[in-house]
C-alpha cells in the first residue's frame, strides 16, 4: 500500500497514517535508547546508595538504589556518563558498547572541605563566590579536644577564638573579621541543623561532620540582620551519607592536666623584706621602728616563723592535677526499608585544678534519612546534651595566692582556721595578725556552685523533587537551652563572714527557647555551558527567655540549696522575667555560571523584627560577588604554575538587631514605693527612655580574594581583602544628669575593619610511604571608630575615641619612678613615687597627658599545623599567635599592688630609697616604694598594663594505625592508638597565669596546665 493511496481515502485514511508514522519513529526512537545498569561502590567495595548518575551532555540522570545499583536509558550506545556523590572525585566514565559497568569512586583528598555550606544549600568549593572557613569532621576532631570552639582555635583565618578564663567549662570569645559592633551581645550567628543557637559549647565534636564559618558579606547576606557579625554554620553527622551496611565506631581518650607555667611569688625572706619596707616610713627610719610596726597588734608565732623560715606551700595546697575522660560510641547504616541512620553516644568527665571543679557532659545525636523513592525524602536530626558543671568557689584560687608562706591553713590544735591571718591561741589573744584573707581550703569545702543544663536543638525536614532541575524543602527546627544554677556558702566562707557565720544561698534558673520554619525551594538549571540555580525562602523565627531567681541568707541551717525559706526573712530576694522576639524573613538568591569560568552570585534578604517600632521593622540586605576562574581559560592551558587561579570580589551589606526586647515602647519596669494617705503603696517608675526611631544597625562590606594552586595543588592557598563599615550603631548613649536618665539606646556611631586574611597548605611529601602537609593561617585586622554621636567628638567616659579601636586603652603611660633628688613635672609627686609621660611635651603633667597606649585586639594573628605520615605511623603538631595585645591585667592589680602590706606578692623588685633602717637600697626598679606609690599608680593603675603576645602549641600527637593483617586477626576494620600533649609550651613575656585569659577577672582567672592523653579509636 503507498502512502498515495492512503492519502486517497480520505480523513479516516489519513489518521491511520499519522498513527502509523507515529509508532514508526517510536520505534526508531526506542530502538536508539541504550539501556545501562550497573552498581557503584567506595574504595573498600561497599556499596553506595544515592550517587547521582548523569549522561553527559543530555538530561538523563539516575541514582543509585539502597545497594548501591542503577538502571538509566542513554540515548546513545557511546555514550558517556558522570558519577559524582559529596565527598568523591567525579568520575567520567566511557559505556560505549556496554550494557552492565561496574564503578568504584574515590574519596576526595580534603573530602567534605570540597562543598561548602554557604546557608541554606551548598555549593562546590570550585564555584563558591564568597569568602568561607570550612572545617572538616577529622580537623575539628584532630586535636582531641572536648569542645568544638577550641577545636576551631587558628584553623580558619579571619576568626579569632580564645578562652575567657582558663576555668574548666567557661566558654570561648570569639570574633570574626574584627568587632562591628559597640554592643557587648553582639558576637557570630551560630546555626547548627538550622536552628539558631546562642552557642556550640554543647555540642561533642565527634557529633559534628563539618563546620562552615561565613565570613563576607555576600556569604552572610542570606543572613540578613543576624549576619553582620559572621555566620558559623554547623552541621552534625546524619544518615544521609552512610554506607548500606552498619558501621560501629568506639573512641576514647584518658588525660591528665597538669598545672604548669605557675607564676613567681614572692618566697618567704622576700616576702618580709617586702614587709617590712611597707611599714617604712620617714618617721619610723629605725631597724628597730620598722620591725616593731611590722609586728604590733599580736604576731609571736609569725616572729617565730620568719625566724624559722617556717613557709607553707600554698600553691601545692589549693592546687592538683585534673583527670580528663572521653568516650564516644557511634552506629551508622541502613535498614532494608530504606532509612539511613547515624547514633551518637558520648561522655566526658572532667575535672579542674583546684577540688571540687567538675564538668559532666552526656551526649545523644540521632540523624535519620530516608528518601522514599526518586522524587520524596524526609530526615530527622536529634542533638541532646546534659551538662553538669560544679565551678566551687569563685575565690578560693585567688586567696590562695594572696597567702603569705608564713601563713598556715591550720589552727594550734590542728583544725583549719577560717582566716589563715588572724590566729589566735588558747586565750583568744592574737599570734598572728595580718590580712582578713580566708582559708581557701575551707572556702572550696563549704562553697557550691552547681549548674545543670539541658541543650536541645532538632530538625526535620521534608525534600519534594518534582522536576529535575526543581527542589522544594521545608525545615523546621527548634533550640532549647534550660539550664538551674544553684550557688551555696557555708558559715566557714567569706560570704559567711559577712553574715554573722551563717550560709546563704541563690538560685537561678533560666530557660531560652526558640523555633525556625524555613520554607525554600531551589531551581538548578543547565543550558549547554550556561548554569542558573535560584533560591526562594521564607523565614520565620521566634525566640523566648525566661529567668526565676531566688536567694536568702542569714540560714540557720547549712543545706546548700534546698531550704531558701528558712532564711531571715529580710534577706529574700526575688526576680522573674519573661522576653521574647520574633523575626519575619524573605530571602533570594541567584547564581550563574559560565563554561565554569564566570561566576556570579546576587542575594537578598529582607528582615523584619519585632524589636523595632512601626516603620522600622523590615530592613533589606543585598550582596553580590563575582569569581573568575583564571586558570579555565584557553591561554592559561598550556602553562604548569597554576594548577588553580581564581579571584573573586563581593560587595554586600548585613545587620544587626541586638537590643534588648521592648526597648522602643514606653514600658514601667522600675519598681518604688511611695506614701499614699499614710500608707506604704507599691508603684512603678519607667527606668529608660523610649527610642521609637531606632532603626536597623548596618554592616556595608567589599572583599576582594584569590583562590591558587601550585604545582599540581602542591601548593594551595586563599588571599581575601577586605573592608567593612557598620554604621547607625545601635549604642547606649549618655544623657545630660537633668533629663533624669543616665543612657538610652540611640543609632549613633560607624566602626570601620579593615584586613587581610591568608591560609595556605603545603603538600611537602607525597609518596606511598611518606605523606607531609603543613598549613599556614595569618589574619591582620584593623578597628576603627569612625563616628560617635558626630565626627569630631570623643566620649571618654564611654572609652570611645575616633580614629581607634572599640578595645582602645586610655590613660596615662607609666615611665618609672621619681628617683632621689629628681624634679619631677608634677610637683606632688615624691621620691619613689611612680611617674607618667608627659605625652604633649608641655612640660606639665594634666588630663592631656592621657592617650591611647594600646588596645586589647591583636595586631595579628596566626597559626601553624603539621601533619607527618611515615608507614602507619603519624605525627602531627599545632600552635596558635597573637601579637601586638595590651590588656589591663587584673592578676597584676591584685598582685603588684602596693598599697596592702600582708598580702603575697609577685616576686619583684622594689624602689627603696637610702635609708637608716637596715632596709636594702634599690633605686634602679620599676616598681614604686611600698605604701608610697603615687596617685598615678593607686588611683589610674598605670603599672597593670601588660603585653600578653604569646605563641603557644596547641598539640603534639604521635598514634599508630594498626596494619590489615593484624586488624584481620582481631576482627576489626580499624584499630589506631596515640598519644597527645595539650599545651605544652608558651612563649610570652606575660607573667600572669596565662597570656591567652590575661584580661580575666581575677576570681575566674585559671592557671595554665598541660595535658598528657592516651587514645585509641576503634572501628568494628
Amino acid at each position: 500500500m503507498s502512502i498515495r493511496c492512503l492519502f486517497k481515502k480520505g480523513a479516516k485514511s489519513c489518521f491511520s497514517f499519522f498513527v502509523f508514522m507515529c509508532l514508526l519513529f517510536g520505534q526508531i526512537a526506542f530502538a536508539q535508547q541504550t539501556p545501562l545498569s550497573g552498581v557503584v561502590l567506595d574504595e573498600t567495595g561497599q556499596a553506595m546508595p544515592g550517587v547521582n548518575i548523569v549522561e553527559k551532555g543530555t538530561k538523563n540522570s539516575a541514582s543509585t538504589d539502597f545497594d548501591g545499583k542503577f538502571s538509566i536509558k542513554l540515548s546513545s550506545n557511546k555514550s558517556t556518563i558522570i558519577v559524582s556523590y559529596i565527598g568523591y572525585q567525579d568520575q567520567s566514565v566511557n559505556v560505549a558498547g556496554k550494557s552492565n559497568v561496574k564503578i568504584s569512586l574515590v574519596s576526595q583528598s580534603q573530602n567534605l572541605q570540597e562543598v561548602v555550606v554557604v546557608g541554606y544549600g551548598k555549593v562546590k568549593k570550585t564555584d563558591l563566590t564568597g569568602s568561607v572557613g570550612t572545617l572538616s569532621a577529622a580537623a575539628i576532631t584532630e586535636r582531641n579536644l572536648t569542645g568544638p570552639m577550641e577545636a576551631m582555635q587558628g584553623a580558619v583565618s579571619g576568626v579569632q577564638i580564645s578562652n575567657s578564663t582558663g576555668r574548666l567549662g567557661d566558654s570561648f570569645n570569639i570574633t570574626i573579621r574584627g568587632k562591628n559592633s559597640m554592643n557587648p551581645d553582639s558576637k557570630p550567628l551560630y546555626v547548627v541543623d538550622g536552628a539558631p543557637s546562642d552557642n556550640i559549647d554543647f555540642l561533642n565534636p565527634q557529633d559534628i561532620a563539618r563546620i562552615d564559618i561565613l565570613k563576607d558579606a555576600s556569604s552572610t547576606a542570606i543572613y540578613g540582620s543576624r549576619g553582620s557579625n559572621g555566620v558559623v554554620i554547623v552541621t552534625t553527622k546524619s544518615g544521609s551519607t552512610v554506607k548500606s551496611s552498619m558501621s560501629v565506631t568506639y573512641d576514647s581518650f584518658v588525660g591528665q592536666k597538669d598545672i604548669a607555667r605557675l607564676p613567681k611569688m614572692m618566697d618567704g625572706q622576700k616576702w618580709w623584706q617586702y614587709h617590712l619596707a611597707a611599714y617604712y616610713s620617714s618617721s619610723a627610719n629605725t631597724a628597730a621602728a620598722v620591725l616593731a610596726g611590722a609586728l604590733a597588734g599580736g604576731n609571736t608565732l609569725l616572729a617565730t616563723r620568719i625566724a624559722n623560715n617556717e613557709t607553707f606551700d600554698w600553691y601545692d595546697a589549693v592546687l592538683k592535677s585534673g583527670i580528663q575522660q572521653n568516650h564516644y560510641v557511634n552506629v551508622s547504616g541502613r535498614t532494608d526499608g530504606g532509612v539511613s541512620y547515624n547514633l551518637g553516644l558520648g561522655l566526658q568527665k572532667e575535672t579542674g585544678n583546684i577540688e571540687k571543679e567538675a564538668l559532666d557532659k552526656y551526649s545523644f545525636k540521632l540523624g535519620l534519612n530516608h528518601k522514599v523513592n526518586d522524587k520524596f525524602s524526609i530526615g530527622a536530626n536529634i542533638t541532646l546534651a546534659r551538662i553538669e558543671q560544679e565551678q566551687g568557689s569563685s575565690i578560693a584560687m585567688q586567696e590562695a595566692f594572696r597567702l603569705s608562706p608564713f601563713y598556715t591553713p591550720y589552727a594550734l590544735d590542728g583544725s583549719l582556721t577560717l582566716l589563715p591571718a588572724k590566729l589566735t591561741d588558747a586565750t583568744g589573744a592574737f599570734i598572728v595578725n595580718k590580712t582578713s584573707t580566708v582559708n581557701p581550703l575551707l572556702e572550696i569545702a563549704n562553697s557550691s556552685n552547681a549548674t545543670k543544663t539541658w541543650n536541645g536543638v532538632s530538625s526535620v525536614f521534608a525534600e519534594f523533587k518534582p522536576l529535575s532541575w526543581l527542589t522544594l524543602k521545608t525545615n523546621y527546627s527548634v533550640a532549647l537551652n534550660s539550664s538551674k544554677q544553684g550557688q551555696s556558702w557555708g558559715a566557714l566562707t567569706q560570704t559567711g563572714v559577712s553574715t554573722g557565720n551563717l550560709p546563704s544561698a541563690k538560685i537561678d534558673q533560666n530557660e531560652r527557647f526558640n523555633y525556625t520554619w524555613d520554607n525554600q525551594f531551589n531551581i538548578d538549571y543547565a543550558v549547554k555551558d550556561h548554569t542558573f540555580s535560584f533560591l526562594g525562602l521564607q523565614s520565620i523565627n521566634s525566640a523566648r527567655y525566661e529567668t526565676l531567681s531566688a536567694s536568702s541568707a542569714y540560714m540557720p541551717f547549712d543545706t546548700g540549696i534546698y531550704n531558701l525559706g528558712s532564711g531571715k526573712q529580710t534577706s529574700f530576694n526575688l526576680g522573674s522575667s519573661y522576653e521574647k522576639n520574633t523575626l519575619a524573613s524573605f530571602a533570594t538568591r541567584f547564581n550563574y555560571g559560565y563554561k565554569g569560568r564566570y561566576l556570579l552570585t546576587i542575594s537578598n534578604r529582607w528582615d523584619g523584627s519585632s524589636r523595632f517600632a512601626e516603620g522600622k521593622k523590615w530592613g533589606s540586605f543585598p550582596s553580590g560577588a563575582f569569581a573568575w576562574r583564571i586558570s579555565e581559560e584557553g591561554f592559561m592551558k598550556n602553562q604548569k604554575l597554576f594548577s588553580d587561579l581564581k579571584l573573586r570580589t563581593s560587595f554586600g551589606y548585613t545587620g544587626n538587631n541586638i537590643i534588648p526586647s521592648y526597648s522602643t515602647i514606653n514600658k514601667v519596669d522600675l519598681q518604688t514605693y511611695y506614701d499614699f494617705n499614710g500608707t506604704t503603696a507599691n508603684g512603678w517608675l519607667q527606668s529608660s527612655p523610649t527610642n521609637s526611631n531606632l532603626g536597623w544597625e548596618k554592616t556595608r562590606e567589599m572583599n576582594l580574594g584569590f583562590d591558587f594552586g601550585f604545582a599540581n595543588d602542591r601548593i594551595t592557598g586563599t588571599v581575601d581583602v577586605y573592608d567593612r563599615l557598620s554604621s547607625d550603631l545601635l549604642l547606649k548613649q549618655k544623657l545630660v544628669i537633668e533629663n533624669g536618665f543616665s543612657t538610652y539606646i540611640n543609632n549613633i556611631g560607624s566602626v570601620s575593619n579593615r584586613g587581610v586574611e591568608l591560609a595556605l597548605t603545603t603538600k611537602n611529601i607525597k609518596t606511598d610511604l611518606v605523606s607531609w602537609e603543613t598549613s599556614f593561617v595569618f589574619t591582620k585586622n584593623t578597628n576603627k571608630i569612625k563616628s560617635i554621636y558626630d565626627e569630631t567628638s570623643n566620649d571618654v567616659g564611654n572609652n570611645l575615641f575616633i580614629g581607634e579601636s572599640i578595645d582602645a586603652i586610655y590613660n596615662y603611660k607609666f615611665n618609672g619612678i621619681v628617683r632621689a633628688g629628681e624634679t619631677y613635672l608634677d610637683g606632688a609627686l615624691k621620691e619613689g613615687n611612680a611617674k607618667v609621660e608627659d605625652h604633649n611635651g608641655d612640660g606639665k603633667i594634666t588630663t592631656a597627658d592621657r592617650y591611647i597606649i594600646g588596645n586589647s585586639n591583636p595586631d595579628w594573628t596566626g597559626s601553624i599545623s603539621t601533619r607527618l605520615k611515615v608507614g602507619n605511623f603519624d605525627l602531627s603538631a599545632s600552635a596558635i599567635i597573637s601579637q601586638g595585645v595590651t590588656v589591663f591585667s587584673p592578676f597584676h592589680k591584685n598582685f603588684t599592688d602596693l598599697t596592702d602590706r600582708g598580702r603575697q606578692k609577685l616576686d619583684i623588685n622594689w624602689y627603696m630609697p637610702a635609708n637608716t633602717a637596715g632596709l636594702p637600697e634599690n633605686t634602679i626598679y620599676n616598681y614604686p616604694q611600698p605604701r608610697n606609690e603615687g596617685a598615678y599608680w593607686n588611683n589610674d593603675g598605670v603599672g597593670y598594663y601588660r603585653d600578653a603576645s604569646f605563641v603557644k602549641v596547641k598539640n603534639i600527637s604521635l598514634g599508630y594505625t594498626f596494619t590489615q593483617n593484624i586488624l584481620d586477626k582481631l576482627k576489626l576494620k580499624g584499630l589506631r592508638v596515640y598519644g597527645n600533649v595539650l599545651n605544652p609550651f608558651v612563649f610570652t613575656k606575660y607573667d600572669g597565669y596565662d597570656p591567652e585569659w590575661a584580661g580575666a577577672g581575677l576570681g575566674i582567672g585559671r592557671v595554665a596546665s598541660i595535658t598528657y592523653q592516651l587514645g585509641l579509636s576503634i572501628k568494628l
